[in-house]
């Protein structure tokens, strides 16, 4: 004999074996015992709370031959043959399949036979939804009037999409979806009766509970599967290697990280899963929840809730009060914009990494002493040095006051004289520039324009150099989303209106970093590296050195707060 998936053995056969839809159950009890059963009834809710289920408990109740009450016997011909899905008076009609006019003529024919066992016939039109317009308009006079041995039981998970006419003719009953203590403790009683099973996590089951959503059919299979992965057995590693889960404690390294501004371990911890074969989006989706479940811990709600085991539940209860709340509503912030963006960017890994490191640089103004090192940008103007240097050359800018210029190490082109400023001038505001993004929160554009030198200015084309392996960047930054932003502050800082271009550049360059650029890269060197390179980032001995190995985020992380790698 095959074998029966679970969901399928441990349908309910009673009232009393239904999981918490208690006003649904009493009112069709009533209503059995009472005589008052009506000739049509709409169910909706979501998926696998119980609504086929239930119409088909009615429909045995109906025709049982010798119920105890409202409960069916469950050992008569009738309530085998309903049970098997063998009876010929209870008739199951799948709507996403049979949803045209014809299905519903033929069933105006069929609903004036008599019933041939029983004294009912029930039709069961399951999706009821799917049903076009048509559809709806030759099954209504039938809805409306229909013969007295005839009882519709419409099922839908979208109750919104049926016609206001023929919801009107029905009693609508709506199912809610269980909550996680509900289907672990049904999980429980089907495991202890389960001869397959050898062991019992209780942890499991929470995580199970959890990833089911309010659904005891997904509940169901995913206990199935987890049963067949571990042979009998139920374990927590086991199902969180089949769910694809984070594990407890990933997340809580990635939430320490930031408490403590800790941008190496944030990286770490993207890429170790990204390695594993994690989806993105999904990762972004488990650490926006488990934010929130920080969020409900802090000020001491309910843990039961939250679906998770005990000792997790602890961690988190302690790493809470490390976090402010407007860090754990910004990580929210980010991880749903970031799921949004994902659908259309070609490296989600990226882009979720840019998220998350956009949060802590939102704090360097506020919290200073728990992130990394702030960035000039991030000074008070009171605070700024008054000297220039003894090379620096006055800018002509509509400033009040004129930024400090950048040094380069190469000689640079003359400047154009279409918009009479020149490149020098252009890399004096390039620090007011990257300061002017941070603190309009345009994380992602600066991140994208962070490794760019500017070169040169052509009439109004200000041409910006990128070292190779960055063509990633470059395209970003001519995509219409940021280079209108790009030039939008250009204009703002400059006093002049220029168009932005890119190249790869072949010599090595350098602008000091201010909140600007820094890439320090030639061709005979590392350019073949793809997004790595030479940064050329300086050690708390003041002697410069090439961390090749480095990812090219952490490089464009230390450059963002002015930070250094301590070797």
């Amino acid at each position: 004999m095959s074998y029966v998936a679970l969901y399928r053995v441990w349908r309910p056969a009673r009232w009393e074996d239904v999981v918490n839809q208690k006003a649904v159950i009493r009112i069709l009890k009533n209503a059995l015992v009472e005589g008052r059963v009506s000739h049509a009834y709409l169910f909706s809710g979501p998926r696998g709370t119980g609504k086929t289920t239930v119409a088909r408990l009615l429909a045995k109740s109906l025709n049982c031959e010798s119920p105890d009450g409202p409960e069916p016997c469950n050992a008569c011909r009738w309530c085998t043959a309903t049970t098997g899905g063998t009876s010929v008076d209870v008739i199951e009609i799948d709507a996403a399949s049979n949803r045209g006019i014809d299905e519903m003529r033929s069933l105006r024919e069929s609903v004036r036979y008599l019933p041939v066992m029983g004294k009912f016939k029930v039709y069961i039109i399951d999706e009821a939804h799917m049903l076009t317009q048509e559809a709806f308009n030759a099954l209504l006079k039938t809805l409306e009037e229909p013969p007295e041995h005839v009882i519709f039981i419409l099922a839908t998970t979208a109750p919104h999409k049926i016609p206001v006419t023929i919801t009107s003719r029905c009693q609508r009953m709506d199912f809610h979806r269980l909550s996680m203590a509900d289907i672990e403790r049904q999980l429980e009683k089907i495991l202890s009766k389960t001869t397959d099973c050898q062991e019992n996590s209780k942890n499991a089951l929470k995580i199970i509970a959890r990833a089911a959503q309010g659904s005891m059919r997904d509940a169901l299979s995913i206990l199935d599967l987890c049963l067949t992965y571990g042979d009998g057995t139920l374990a927590e590693d086991d199902v969180r290697e089949i769910l694809g889960e984070t594990a407890s404690e990933s997340m809580n390294r990635l939430f320490t990280a930031f408490s403590q501004g800790d941008l190496k371990t944030i990286l770490e911890v993207t890429r170790e899963m990204s390695d594993r074969g994690k989806d993105m989006g999904e990762l972004a989706g488990e650490i926006g929840a488990y934010a929130r479940d920080l969020l409900l811990i802090k000020p001491g709600g309910r843990t039961p809730d939250l679906g998770r085991p005990d000792d997790e539940v602890g961690a988190m209860r302690l790493l809470a009060r490390s976090l402010s709340n407007a860090t754990l509503i910004s990580v929210l912030d980010a991880t749903a914009r970031a799921s949004s963006l994902m659908r259309n960017s070609d490296d989600p890994r990226l882009l979720l990494e840019v998220s998350l490191l956009g949060i802590l640089l939102s704090r360097l103004p506020t919290e200073p002493a728990k992130g990394p090192k702030a960035t000039p940008a991030d000074a008070e103007p009171a605070k700024e040095p008054t000297a220039e240097r003894a090379d620096a050359e006055p800018v002509q800018s509509r400033e009040p006051a004129p930024p400090k210029r950048a040094q380069s190490k190469e000689p640079v082109p003359a400047a154009s004289s279409g918009t009479g400023i020149s490149v020098e001038e252009v890399k004096a505001a390039w620090p007011t520039l990257m300061e002017r993004l941070l603190k309009a929160k345009k994380a992602l554009t600066r991140a994208y324009l962070l490794p760019a030198n500017p070169l040169r200015v052509d009439g109004k084309t200000l041409l910006l150099g990128y070292p190779k392996g960055y063509v990633t960047h470059m395209e970003q930054v001519m995509s219409k989303t940021h280079k209108d932003v790009v030039e939008e502050y250009l204009s703002k800082v400059t006093g002049r209106t220029l168009e932005l271009s890119t190249e790869v550049c072949q010599e090595e360059f350098w602008v000091e970093s201010g909140g600007g650029s820094g890439a320090g890269l030639d061709s005979g060197q590392n350019g073949d590296q793809g997004a790595g390179g030479g940064a050329g980032f300086e050690t708390d001995d003041g002697s410069g050195s090439d961390f090749d190995g480095l990812h090219p985020l952490v490089k464009a992380a230390i450059t963002i707060v002015d930070g250094k790698v301590v070797t």
